[in-house]
């Protein structure tokens, strides 16, 4: 599974999704309870709506996933409890919903989880303290509910994370302030929790990132300002703290990124309008700030992005409406913002995403119901607004 992949699938839970080919660019419509495709323009970046959409899916959808193969696509349903699937038309992107579809899972599903073979798919139900586990069948993209068709977790999972080896899975919890673990069952895709879990976090965690060489793993805590770091036994899977953990952030953490070579860590700190950068010690894992760390940002940081080659960060500003860019130093990690930076959107955008080819950025705009893309310039950074950009989507506003 490529680092494009397995970053995009693995971040929080995402309203846009690109195809492993870059070919098709999809959004959750939670407002109009849709799907709407997109065909992407290789050469220029322009999306052109796939011919049938929006497409019917259950009420709310709150994410959206494509597999790793590119063939089928999948949302968690967050009013009726379940999961839409679709077989994508590998010519044309068009969607067709899956026999035996939509798959029921527990109360207000989060987002759908695909481990990086393939085989297994996980979902978070956050109000009924669940996960739910399914057998997937990469023939037909059919979800097959397990014996055990939910593990419980703590209160209120707000994603279920596999790691980049697809062995553990881990939960953080956002009302009860730790994460749970547990060791995927090589043959059955069985949940099984690992001696010690739930193991603490900080207080409020979202989410869990772990680092692209599955040695380490780490918490941004909303309400306690910090990350917590781990390093992930490669037998047990257990969690451990690492030396010097928690580590200081700003304010309201979001989101923790790391580049694709594992070196740097980068966090949105959603109220104090910056990015905290850090050097990752690579045999401790240990988080070391860098040079004019805290970065300034726009209003309200919340999902930063790296591009496939580890030069650029991008972090959607959403009350300024607007993405900064910055060059990432590759040999410190420092970041400075790109000439012309913040770059304007539409309302409240959010999820930024690199197209796979490294050229384009997408990010969905919640108040506005569009897409907002630019071309990525190689050399600087810099973004230039795609021609036609913002695209029409279904209605976003509201998403929970």
């Amino acid at each position: 599974m490529s680092y494009f992949s397995y970053v995009t699938e693995n971040a929080g839970p995402r309203i846009l999704a690109i195809d492993p080919l870059g070919r098709f660019v999809y959004t959750a419509n939670w407002e109009s309870n849709s799907i709407s495709g997109y065909r992407v323009d290789l050469r220029s970046g322009r999306l052109t709506e796939v011919p049938g959409s929006p497409f019917s899916v259950g009420r709310h959808p709150r994410a959206v996933t494509i597999d790793p193969a590119g063939r089928f696509v999948y949302t968690a349903n967050w009013s009726s409890d379940d999961v839409s699937a679709f077989r994508i038309d590998a010519v044309t992107g068009s969607l067709s919903p899956l026999q035996g579809a939509p798959y029921a899972v527990g109360k207000h599903p989060r987002s759908v989880r695909l481990s990086p073979n393939g085989r297994f798919a996980f979902v978070s139900n956050r109000e009924s303290n669940s996960i739910s586990g399914f057998t997937f069948d990469e023939f037909t993209g059919a979800l097959v509910g397990m014996s055990r068709k939910a593990v419980p977790a703590g209160l209120r999972p707000r994603s279920a994370m596999v790691d980049p080896n697809g062995r553990f899975v881990y939960a953080p919890h956002q009302n009860s302030d730790s994460v749970s673990a547990y060791r995927i069952e090589h043959e059955t895709g069985t949940l099984i929790s690992i001696d010690g879990s739930p193991f603490r976090a900080g207080k409020d965690p979202r989410f869990l990132t772990v680092h692209p060489n599955g040695a380490f793993a780490y918490v941004p805590n909303q309400d306690s300002d910090d990350v917590w770091g781990y390093r992930i036994n490669p037998i047990s899977g257990a969690l451990s703290v690492l030396s010097g953990s928690p580590f200081p952030v700003g304010r309201c953490p979001f989101e923790i990124v790391i580049d694709p070579a594992g070196r740097f860590a980068y966090v949105a700190n959603q109220k104090s309008d910056t990015i905290s950068a850090f050097r990752i010690d690579q045999a401790s894992g240990a988080l070391h700030p860098v040079s004019g760390s805290p970065f300034r940002a726009g209003r309200y940081p919340i999902f930063p992005t790296v591009d496939p080659a580890g030069r650029f960060l991008f972090v959607n500003n959403r009350e300024s409406h607007s993405v900064s860019a910055y060059a990432i130093a590759l040999s410190t990690g420092a970041l400075e913002e790109i000439a012309g930076s913040p770059f304007l959107t539409g309302r409240h955008p959010r999820d930024p995403v690199v197209h796979p080819s490294g050229q384009f950025l997408y990010l969905v705009n919640e108040a506005s119901d569009s897409i907002s893309a630019f071309r990525i310039d190689e050399r600087s950074g810099m973004l230039t607004p795609i021609k036609g950009s913002p695209f029409p989507t279904g209605r976003i506003q509201g998403c929970a």
